[in-house]
């Protein structure tokens, strides 16, 4: 039997299987400062994860310079016209992306970093000063959450579930985390681990959420915790129920890394629909057991330069699968380097000359073509075929020793090129005056979120 938790007035709320503010349904609809307080390597044009990018800016202009980069990266990327922009969309929601490096160090780990506080708390204050919901986010972990990248791994194996050491770390982040944001009434709550990976047992899934939610628990009564399926976010079928009334599950939609035909724009529009659908559903099939809100918390595409009405289309199937549902949603992500942001450097930057010169030598989807095929190489040709099961994760075991070596032969070796008088000055591409925006995939989310509003009145 739940718990009650009483919450203070002002902050939003699961009531059933939706979110409520003062007795006031809300759907959240939002955008993630992705690659902010994470660098994802294809979203900022560097090889390598995280943590690796930033030690090659260390080896090649010194700790102090390579700190000074950081900051003024942390700076230019999200300021206040940044927010300013993103509410004038219409949305609601930010879903705000961090790694645990900003607020733990991993020599002095039971010490908590305050000035990566401040770095977060600064863009948390800025989305309040802009009537913006704000959603935490632990987006990488000791030992890695996940497999990839994007936890900021460098080894391609999930660590975070072997080692109870890298738990205890992350519960201990979230007991500092919530004792610092547990009255204010902007944060509408915790995602509390990004895409946990795939293989997880019930008993691994659910005991770390228990955990987390105690800790939590004993500092803030007042936020939601938001969890996340396993297998990158895909899965529900080991989650159980916690016993706490302000929980909400959190699904991942990208439809093209299940069905890459989807970004073919020959596909039909009905084809496409069908496809979408059937993917949508597939994923929420066992969140309906649990009664909670459902948060559609990651959602977007690599949008080809020249092809933003298509992306545009894309974007609007997403949306409208959540809205026809009653699911919150929030779109990945608003700023880059001309991936998939909606407000990027200009071409002619220096950021994305840069990029460039990256690309002759390296990117995303040559890596992970290479990988897979050297993984399945190393079985051909010194075993046996590997079967599929076998080859997907290992192939994640290569493609952290191909980010090691594109980072010593192609990364630290343009940095050498770019005097540091030169690179201090890269971060200011990122800067809102400096940037672009894809306005066709903007006015239609705001046409459209208009158009919702208009009808609720």
């Amino acid at each position: 039997m739940e718990k009650a938790i009483a919450v203070k007035k002002g902050f939003v709320q699961v009531v059933g299987d939706h979110f409520e503010r003062d007795g006031e349904r809300i759907l959240l609809r939002g955008w993630a400062l992705g690659s902010w307080m994470n660098y994802e390597h294809f979203m900022i044009g560097l090889p390598g994860t995280h943590s690796m990018i930033l030690e090659a800016f260390a080896e090649v202009y010194g700790k102090e310079r390579a700190g000074e980069w950081q900051e003024r990266m942390q700076e230019t990327m999200v300021a206040a016209e940044d927010l300013q922009f993103l509410k004038s969309i219409g949305i609601n929601s930010i879903r705000i992306p961090f790694g645990y490096h900003h607020f733990m160090d991993d020599d002095n780990p039971g010490v908590f970093l305050e000035h990566g506080f401040a770095r977060l708390n600064r863009v948390v204050e800025l989305c309040a000063q802009n009537g913006l919901f704000v959603i935490l986010d632990m987006h990488s972990v000791p030992g890695g959450q996940n497999t990839d990248w994007h936890s900021d791994n460098g080894t391609g194996q999930p660590l975070f579930w072997q080692y109870r050491c890298f738990q205890d770390q992350t519960v201990w982040l979230w007991e500092q985390l919530s004792a610092r944001f547990a009255d204010n009434p902007w944060v509408i709550g915790y995602d509390v681990i990004n895409e946990p990976s795939f293989g997880l047992t019930e008993e691994q899934i659910n005991g770390f959420y228990e955990r987390a939610a105690s800790a939590i628990r004993a500092h803030d009564p007042n936020h939601i915790l938001f969890l996340e399926g396993v297998d990158f976010g895909r899965d529900f079928t080991p989650l159980k129920e916690l016993p706490d009334p302000q929980v909400a599950y959190t699904v991942h939609f990208y439809p093209f890394v299940l069905e890459e035909d989807v970004l073919d724009p020959g596909m039909s529009e009905a084809r496409r629909a069908e496809i979408f659908t059937e993917i949508f559903e597939r994923q929420l099939r066992e969140t309906g057991r649990l009664n909670r809100p459902i948060w559609c918390g990651e959602s977007g595409y690599n949008i080809m330069e020249g092809q933003e009405s298509f992306y545009a289309k894309l974007l609007m199937l997403n949306v409208a699968l959540c809205e026809e549902r009653g699911i919150s949603w929030n779109l990945w992500t608003y700023k880059d380097a001309r991936r998939m942001g909606i407000v990027v450097p200009s071409e002619n930057s220096d950021w994305i000359r840069l990029r460039r010169r990256v690309e002759a030598c390296w990117s995303h989807e040559w890596e992970q073509k290479v990988s897979m095929e050297v993984t399945r190489s190393i079985g051909e040709t010194y075993y046996r075929p590997l079967d599929d099961t076998l080859a997907y994760v290992l192939d994640f075991r290569i493609r952290s020793v191909l980010h090691r070596i594109a980072v010593e032969q192609i990364l630290k070796p343009a940095l050498r090129e770019i005097p540091w008088e030169e690179m201090k000055r890269y971060p200011d591409g990122f800067a809102f005056a400096n940037c672009e925006k894809r306005e066709t995939i903007v006015d239609t989310i705001k046409h459209y979120i208009q158009t919702k509003e208009e009808e609720s009145v």
